[in-house]
């Protein structure tokens, strides 16, 4: 068998790494001419080489951060004219920007990756950057019961994010009674949008300071405000209102926000004080202690469980003594002074 050329191999592996070429749409299954590169039904490409590194890179590259990109747009856009992006999505645009969904995904795709390398290398550095800032000695239950509430709330962030929009939507349709521009649907849309900007922008800055967790801390409460001063402006802008409207609506919102958070609380207030007369009577807690609700109480379980040994070791003296020799409990309690 001869020995192929240089030529040869280069033509063999060309053709191993293209694609075969047919005369319909991978994408719709419509006919195609072998010599078009864009399908005339649906507009989607048609792609001649096989996946390499090289061309998955390039793929990503140009999908991200093409000027072009929707999603370069889309992120642009909210900065500048944020009524253009999510009042556009409202009357039925798509293709010039990202919609709403898509937008979220992509903000649920960068917490993913953050929290991945947060949970990897840098999660204890963060929990003892929040314990010492509280300037206490907390117990090896409560450093336990901060790790919980954290791993938690990053495994579950996406989840909570999403759960809020809905809630922040009823508050600011109750906010915006006097206004009939967005029903109840289109506010859920408007923080929709919101959320996933504040999400992706305060991502970013996380991890360009993930190295300093003392500093990633102080931005935890710097993303707060920083959502609540988007959420004005954006507001501000699909309503159109003057800065008097803007003070007395932000001040209104803070008010309502307020009265929902102390009012969704006291299910859990009142939970915990049934479980605090539970522990203080010595009765056993029905909760499993790898629960987060199990985490969270278990400091307190273990005060009183001490103070159950500690009251256990007294009676036995009391009773030692009774019995060897023969003091009885009044007789300490009437020892003269």
């Amino acid at each position: 068998m001869s020995k192929l050329s240089r030529a040869e191999k280069k033509t063999l592996k060309k053709k191993q790494t293209q694609l075969e070429v047919k005369d319909t749409c991978v994408n719709c299954e419509q006919f195609i001419a072998l010599d078009q590169r864009f399908c005339s039904h649906c507009g989607g490409k048609r792609i001649y080489n096989k996946l390499t590194w090289r061309n998955l890179l390039e793929d990503f590259v140009d999908r991200f951060f093409n000027l072009e990109n929707s999603f370069v747009k889309t992120f642009v856009a909210m900065f500048r004219q944020p009524e253009d992006v999510i009042g556009g999505y409202i009357n039925g645009m798509r293709k010039k920007y990202l919609p709403a969904f898509s937008y979220f995904a992509i903000a649920i795709t960068f917490s993913g990756f953050y929290s991945f390398i947060l949970k990897g290398w840098f999660l204890d550095e963060l929990i003892a950057t929040q314990t010492s800032f509280y300037g206490v000695d907390m117990a090896s239950a409560q450093v336990e019961m901060t790790e919980t509430v954290t791993n938690t709330m990053m495994e579950y962030q996406s989840v909570y994010m999403f759960l809020s929009i809905p809630i922040m939507a009823l508050i600011s349709k109750l906010v915006f009674w006097n206004y009939k521009n967005y029903n109840l649907v289109e506010h859920f849309v408007i923080y929709l949008y919101t959320y996933s900007h504040i999400s992706i922008i305060s991502v970013t800055l996380n991890i360009l300071v993930i190295w300093n967790t003392t500093l990633l801390f102080a931005f935890s409460f710097v993303t707060v405000l920083l959502l609540f001063v988007f959420t004005v402006y954006v507001l501000k802008r699909l309503y159109k209102l003057d800065n008097a409207s803007v003070i007395l609506k932000s001040a209104l919102f803070l008010v309502v926000i307020l009265a929902f958070s102390c009012f969704s609380t006291i299910p859990i207030i009142l939970y915990g004080a049934v479980q605090g007369v539970k522990i203080a009577k010595g009765e056993e807690l029905d909760i499993d202690e790898n629960s987060f609700i199990g985490n969270m109480m278990k400091p307190a379980l273990e005060q009183a469980e001490r103070k159950k040994i500690l009251d256990s070791l007294k009676q036995d003296s009391l009773k030692r003594l009774e019995y060897e020799l023969e003091i009885t409990p009044d007789m300490i309690k009437n020892r003269p002074q």
